[in-house]
């Protein structure tokens, strides 16, 4: 009995030591994710075209386990002091999602993030953001818009949920680039969130 439980315990060691060297190994340094390929549609007969989308993933950004079909991919990510261990820090939830055609285009789509987090939304408060909106471009040469709701309160004054996002308009398709999550994890985060979005390479397929 007694081999039998320092084996055991031998095998937990093992396997502990192996675990702290995957995450070691996890967080190393950024990953870049390559041709994940979706489709966009083609002005030419309405057929569609295959287009390939890349990003480098920041240092201590966690991959989500599949989940929401509309995602092409789900990560999770903390402020890199949280990252080695600071206790009671909600990670932000960052998705990339890609929608061929317009997706009925910026206004929808910001009205849409801000009910999400329950903002108010008029016509002209949409366009004012639209209006004031800073703007980068993808390392592939996309333009993006950039989305920032933390200096906005929710309808009941009472949420600190908040989005910082890239949107990306092609000329058939619309990519985006969503942080979600605690306002002040969101602002630690946003330099980040921002370069993450710069690092979005879009690219049509070869046939």
């Amino acid at each position: 009995m007694v081999v039998i439980a320092s084996l055991a315990g031998l095998m937990r060691l093992i396997f502990s030591v192996f675990l702290v060297f995957l995450l070691a190994c996890h967080n190393s340094q950024p990953r870049h994710y390559t041709e994940i390929a979706f489709k966009a549609k083609s002005p030419m007969m309405g057929m569609e075209a295959p287009i390939h989308v890349s990003w480098n993933l920041p240092k201590g950004w966690i991959d989500q386990p599949a989940g929401d079909p509309m995602r092409l991919a789900s990560f999770f990510a903390l402020d890199s002091g949280d990252a080695v261990g600071e206790t009671g820090a909600k990670p932000v939830d960052v998705s990339i999602v890609q929608l061929a055609g317009t997706a009925g285009g910026l206004p929808a789509n910001i009205t849409r993030w801000m009910g999400q987090v329950k903002i108010p939304a008029s016509p002209e408060i949409v366009q004012d953001i639209i209006a004031h909106a800073d703007t980068l471009h993808t390392v592939s040469g996309q333009k993006g818009t950039v989305v920032d709701f933390t200096n906005m309160l929710s309808g009941d004054m009472t949420s600190t949920t908040s989005i910082i996002g890239v949107i990306i308009e092609g000329p058939d398709y619309m990519v985006f680039v969503k942080a979600m999550g605690d306002q002040d994890q969101l602002l630690k985060l946003k330099n980040r969130i921002l370069a993450f979005g710069r690092s979005v390479s879009i690219s049509e397929a070869n046939p």
